[in-house]
């Protein structure tokens, strides 16, 4: 089993959950106005750092992780290739335990 985090920014909320349909995901844990720096910048809903972040965590068998991770890198690649920025992470790890 695998715990897979999504953070992304809440503008792109349609497209991440478009990619949790595609791949047949259900279930899932979403935290709405999170903000932080990154990589991408500050997202801090402030005029110091606009813009607002969005975080999905999931849980999952290890076969879905392969379709969630080559969706989100197509989606990054299109965005970017379209002269966006698709400040999008995902970070994927295992999981000893789950009760």
């Amino acid at each position: 089993m695998k715990r897979v985090e999504i953070i992304f920014d809440e503008s792109n909320e349609n497209e991440v959950m478009m990619i949790l349909r595609q791949a047949q995901v259900e279930n899932y844990t979403r935290f709405h106005n999170v903000t932080g720096h990154g990589s991408s910048g500050s997202k801090l809903g402030n005029a110091v750092g606009p813009g607002i972040n969005n975080v999905i965590v999931l849980y999952v068998e290890d076969g879905v992780v392969p379709r969630l991770t080559s969706a989100i890198t197509r989606f990054k690649n299109v965005s970017r290739e379209s002269g966006g920025h698709a400040a999008t992470r995902c970070i994927v790890s295992t999981v000893e335990e789950f009760i």
